[in-house]
């Protein structure tokens, strides 16, 4: 995930870099073509696209962190013996024939074995 990020703030680097570079004029002693001054509204659309994403990201980046950091019951049920033991596992640890407790305690199934998750009660 933080690659993700990183990678993000990468491109917006080499955007605002090439932007600027952009800007220079390569000449000596030249200079530069007048430009017509920017419109205030399209500052501000392009201020409103920005924070937009920003806050999108923030939000799903919190949702993501929210559900990942859910207690959850699981059952491991051994179809051999028919033994049930119960576990409470963060949502983001659990996969899918493996899960790490809440206790700090690792978990492997093994392939007579059945994983349920449920709500915690």
């Amino acid at each position: 995930m933080i690659t993700k990020i990183l990678f993000t703030l990468a491109v917006i680097g080499v955007i605002v870099g090439l932007a600027r570079f952009r800007g220079r004029t390569g000449a000596v002693g030249v200079t530069p073509a007048k430009r017509k001054p920017k419109t205030g509204w399209m500052r501000w659309a392009a201020l409103a696209v920005v924070m937009v994403m920003i806050l999108a990201s923030v939000a799903f980046l919190y949702v993501y962190w929210r559900d990942a950091n859910q207690v959850v019951q699981v059952q491991v049920i051994d179809s051999l013996s028919g033994r049930v033991s119960h576990y409470q596992v963060y949502r983001g640890d659990l996969h899918e024939r493996e899960f790490e407790t809440v206790d700090g305690r690792r978990v492997i199934l093994a392939n007579t074995e059945r994983m349920e998750v449920g709500a915690r009660p």
